[in-house]
């Protein structure tokens, strides 16, 4: 939030430095004040207070509060000879780590900053105090040498820092037993790591159904550059983060859009653990929004192909259309109707409303059957499209490439023919502007139907594909057998 001002109450760094702040509800105080408890810290938090989004994360990380309170219970607090120190030079080496570090005198060069104030220095000698351990201890008899550590040009780096802040190791790369060996690998980017998390954030407050891969990158280029990931690796990186609860489908060749899905477990449990209201309107609300919570994800659950339209049966078949709506959704229309045989009007509203849910993933069965039967009653682009718009049916495009695509897949064949059945051609000349100033632009052509009697209806698949004028020439030509 940009309107957050003054220090984060986690890791006493300023909150407008640009990094995501959220304001504390009473859930989140809890969250961390329970966490302080476990770690036996003095944080205590208040509803309104603004904290950085990355340092509530890890704080209140219950693997990274076992590791840390297990570090502390085992931590040697023997003394070291002085012999065995190395020389430490303010100017030249991590207050924190004690390793090389090199400041260039720019705002942020190397990861290296240098202290400026004495309230840095303050703030450190608390969390010294707080920490207890044996890396407290070094950096707290640094401090105290030196007693001003403006004056002493002291520096350190800046991942050093915030893991002392939050309770953690001196990062490996700059512990002195570790071998500074080259990694094999691409080394890793700090600052496309956190683009990263925060493009997360960002996926995770914006779940829609709108959202593909080619956004989340432009997302992350926004904050750092050129050094935003690619979108084959964007992608990997999604599922190694969310496993089965991201779904990335491609649609028709298009951007692969990315859709979050929940347990329903974990949406009732962020129900019961909200604070109770003594406001009825307040508690109906929360409870109309978690059930709508669980629909929603019911209706991301449904397994879609969009690939393929809905067959003839499908859209006639009652018993099809409701297997289509998950059952919450069932449950909750005929809830609502008064009517004890209204299965009809369940699944029509039903269908609407996980169309609308899913615009991009879903062709309900129903939406198509009835685009499709007033273009062929009254061939009127405008009320479909005004249906559309109300969201009774899919739009005129839809019906457009929904006919092509029947056109092509089922050719000039006649299926299911049986020896009992009669067929007969039906041509007619097909011409228009027959007779022009110029002699162009005249058509001269021919359209021929099939008549099956009786009539039998097939339900071949029909792929949803993208066709041409040539698709639909070469699948329209019929070979003339002349009789001799």
């Amino acid at each position: 939030m940009d309107s957050a001002t003054g220090l984060c109450i986690i890791c006493n760094h300023t909150l407008d430095d640009g990094t995501k702040t959220v304001q504390l509800t009473q859930k989140g105080c809890d969250g961390i004040n329970t966490a302080s408890e476990k770690r036996k810290d003095s944080i205590s938090t208040i509803p309104g207070q603004f904290v950085h989004v990355e340092c509530r994360k890890k704080y209140c990380n219950p693997n990274i509060i076992a590791r840390d309170v297990k570090e502390q219970q085992q931590t040697n607090y023997s003394r070291s000879l002085r012999s065995k120190n190395e020389t430490f030079i303010f100017k030249e080496n991590c207050l924190f780590c004690g390793q090389f570090a090199k400041c260039d005198g720019k705002k942020r060069g190397y990861d290296v900053y240098p202290v400026r104030t004495l309230d840095f220095q303050k703030t450190i000698l608390d969390i010294c105090s707080t920490r207890g351990d044996a890396w407290a201890q070094k950096v707290s008899a640094r401090i105290e040498f030196a007693a001003d550590l403006p004056a002493a040009d002291a520096v350190y780096h800046q991942t050093c820092n915030v893991n002392f802040r939050t309770n953690k190791d001196v990062p490996k790369y700059f512990q002195p037993d570790v071998e500074k060996t080259q990694a094999r690998g691409r080394p890793t980017d700090q600052d496309a790591c956190t683009a990263f998390m925060n493009v997360i954030e960002y996926l995770k407050e914006n779940d829609n159904e709108q959202i593909t891969i080619t956004d989340l990158v432009d997302k992350m280029k926004e904050m750092c550059g050129k050094r935003a990931y690619s979108a084959s690796y964007t992608k990997q990186k999604l599922v190694e983060h969310f496993g089965d609860s991201v779904i990335i489908t491609e649609i028709n060749g298009k951007q692969n859009v990315v859709t979050l899905r929940r347990t329903a477990s974990s949406i009732l449990h962020d129900f019961y653990c909200q604070c109770k209201s003594d406001n009825p309107e307040n508690e109906k609300v929360k409870l109309i929004k978690t059930a709508a919570k669980l629909i929603k994800n019911d209706i991301k659950s449904v397994n879609t192909n969009k690939n393929v339209y809905p067959n003839s049966h499908d859209i006639s078949s009652a018993e099809a259309n409701k297997q289509f709506m998950p059952d919450s959704l069932v449950q909750f229309m005929r809830d609502l109707f008064n009517e004890k045989d209204a299965d009809t009007k369940v699944c029509s509203i039903g269908q609407a409303i996980m169309q609308a849910s899913r615009p991009r993933m879903i062709i309900a069965p129903l939406q198509l059957g009835l685009a499709v039967q007033l273009h062929h009653h009254f061939a009127s682009k405008y009320l479909i499209d005004v249906l559309n718009s109300l969201g009774f049916c899919v739009s005129y495009s839809e019906v457009q490439m929904f006919e092509s695509c029947a056109a092509v897949s089922n050719r000039t064949n006649i299926e299911n023919f049986q020896n009992d059945m009669f067929i007969q051609y039906v041509a007619d000349n097909v011409d228009h502007n027959l007779r022009t100033l110029d002699g162009h632009n005249t058509f001269h052509g021919m359209g021929m139907i099939a008549c099956v009697t009786p009539g039998n209806f097939g339900n071949k698949p029909i792929m949803r594909q993208v066709v041409s004028s040539d698709d639909l020439i070469s699948a329209g030509r019929i070979d003339i057998s002349f009789y001799r």
